[in-house]
């Protein structure tokens, strides 16, 4: 997938941990791309990209097929990797 692709959902992903981020409850925060792109498999593949590659950080992990679960304490380097790679 070229990058510019994965660029375009990039914001989507940012706005979504944002906003999971609000609610407060738990240790950890779950990303589910069915929740960012619904049937867009587009999306999805970019999505899953991304987090692959923070998984490979070390930020994030994967918990199953299209959820992945980031901590809390975490989330503050998470969301500045998402906007370096804006």
């Amino acid at each position: 997938m070229k990058v510019w692709k994965i660029k375009q959902y990039l914001p989507a992903l940012l706005w979504y941990v944002q906003r999971r981020l609000e609610g407060g409850r738990g240790a950890v925060i779950s990303v589910r791309t069915r929740d960012i792109c619904g049937v867009d498999r587009r999306c999805c593949m970019a999505v899953h990209m991304l987090m692959t590659s923070l998984v490979e950080k070390g930020l994030a992990r994967r918990l199953k097929r299209g959820t992945y679960l980031i901590e809390r304490r975490a989330v503050e380097e998470v969301l500045t990797t998402l906007k370096e790679w804006i």
